[in-house]
């Protein structure tokens, strides 16, 4: 974007486009998974990242590149949504929270492999080369998906509903979701900003290199938690711990505050999204359980993308700081939410044990 000649809102918008995409087909695209299956959901979108990589390589202006950017969102929905849900309602669930991390701790790896593999395919071989590494990566994806199941699990005509937008059993826990992740955004695009602006910029060392590795040990050493004790009880302890951290963020960066943010911070997340997506798949109809996923999964789009906007304007007519700090009220308010949802009559005396609501 920036050799394309590129500005900085235009670089802005290459995540941006691709978030909203994906936020705004996520519901539609997991009620799809529940009526045709995941095979079908996913041969286009494997389409879609083929497509756009390739296109890629022809792009010759800023604007091509953001329209780009649309494909790349269809597809991230297309793909990483009907894996996730194919991961929930194939399991039993006593194990669903097991089976859920699992597949987000795989996730995390890609997360945390492809940015460093990028660079160095762009060092050796330009920007090209690393697109056409994208187009590899869609080839092999269109390998796997030849062993997903071809159709949706039968079911009697009784159970099937009509179309519906969106999962309205998921949504109470979705709105205290979209609370947790405002501040997310701000770890990547303003951490940095301001580490440098207090002239600690060395110290960011310490944060990004120690995050990403206690986040996925936790994910992988925490696996099954969720299907050991209650659901609801270990989604409140996550997401608090996720505001505390953003408040300590607030704090003036010293190698000492970045790591106890990053293990606060690592830890919430670990377990948050996945003990979620399994109480929200628990307590769908089993003829919803896709668009509860979908639902879920635009909550946290959408905490992203409204995050980005809130955090940023704060952080603007305020500072840095402040903007962390609205990261961490969200996620505690985010939590508040939860404990009063779950405490309405109509959810008292549910237990939520082993993944039974």
């Amino acid at each position: 974007m920036v050799a394309l000649g590129g500005s900085s809102v235009q670089v802005g918008l290459l995540f941006s486009v691709t978030t909203l995409v994906s936020m705004v087909l996520r519901p539609t695209i997991g009620s799809w998974v529940d009526r045709v299956g995941a095979r079908r959901v996913f041969v286009p979108g494997v389409a879609a990242l083929a497509l756009t990589s390739l296109g890629l390589q022809l792009a010759l202006t800023p604007a091509a590149l953001i329209a780009l950017m649309i494909g790349l969102g269809l597809a991230n929905g297309l793909i990483s949504t009907p894996a996730s849900v194919l991961t929930a309602t194939s399991t039993a669930p006593e194990h669903r929270g097991e089976a859920l991390s699992t597949y987000y701790l795989a996730s995390s790896v890609g997360i945390a492999v492809a940015p460093p593999i990028a660079f160095g395919l762009n060092a050796v071989g330009g920007m090209p080369l690393a697109f056409a590494a994208a187009t590899v990566v869609a080839l092999v994806i269109a390998g796997l998906v030849v062993r997903v199941p071809g159709r949706p699990p039968a079911r009697s005509g009784a159970e099937r509903t009509g179309f519906r937008l969106v999962s309205v059993r998921a949504l109470p826990v979705s709105g205290a979701l979209v609370l947790a992740t405002l501040g997310h955004s701000s770890v990547y695009a303003f951490l940095p900003l301001y580490a440098v602006s207090r002239g600690r910029g060395a110290a960011l060392a310490w944060f990004f290199g120690v995050y990403p590795v206690w986040m996925i040990g936790c994910r992988a050493l925490m696996r099954g938690v969720a299907d050991r004790v209650s659901r609801v009880h270990l989604a409140v302890a996550a997401m608090a711990l996720q505001g505390a951290a953003y408040l300590v963020l607030a704090l003036p960066p010293t190698p000492v505050t970045l790591v106890l943010a990053a293990v606060i911070l690592g830890t919430g997340t670990a377990v948050l999204y996945p003990t979620l997506a399994a109480l929200v798949v628990d307590r769908a109809d089993e003829a919803e359980r896709g668009l509860a996923l979908g639902t879920l999964s635009a909550s946290w789009d959408l905490g992203v993308v409204v995050g980005s906007v809130l955090v940023g304007a704060v952080a603007d007519r305020g500072s840095y700081g402040a903007g962390f700090v609205v990261g961490g009220l969200g996620a505690l308010l985010g939590t508040f939410a939860l404990v009063f949802i779950e405490s309405r009559p109509t959810r008292r005396g549910v237990a939520v044990m082993g993944g039974a609501p």
